[in-house]
């Protein structure tokens, strides 16, 4: 089995390419990123109801973190504006790839 088709269908794979996300937030383990993501939704679900999770691990400093990020934008100026709208009413995220 693959990674990507072991990964729970909330969880993307690492290896999400060249599209444009936007980040919330990177935690200590799966569980915690998805009850972040339940949390965010219950907050903004004007703006991430047509969203869905994408749940990453990877490592930093030899450390284990999950992101918590959201797809679907067409290019990074897409993603970035959606991201002013959650900052402008008191939320954290950034715009990447």
């Amino acid at each position: 089995m693959t990674p990507a088709a072991a990964a729970p269908a909330h969880m993307a794979p690492s290896g999400h390419g060249k599209r444009p996300l936007v980040q919330f937030a990177a935690v200590g383990s799966g569980e915690a990123a998805l009850a972040e993501w339940q949390r965010l939704e219950k907050k903004y679900p004007d703006l991430l109801g047509g969203h869905t999770p994408n749940i990453t691990k990877t490592e930093h400093d030899g450390k284990t973190f999950w992101r918590i990020r959201t797809g679907g934008f067409t290019d990074l100026t897409q993603a970035a504006v959606f991201c002013q709208k959650v900052k402008s009413r008191g939320g954290s995220c950034v715009a990447t790839f």
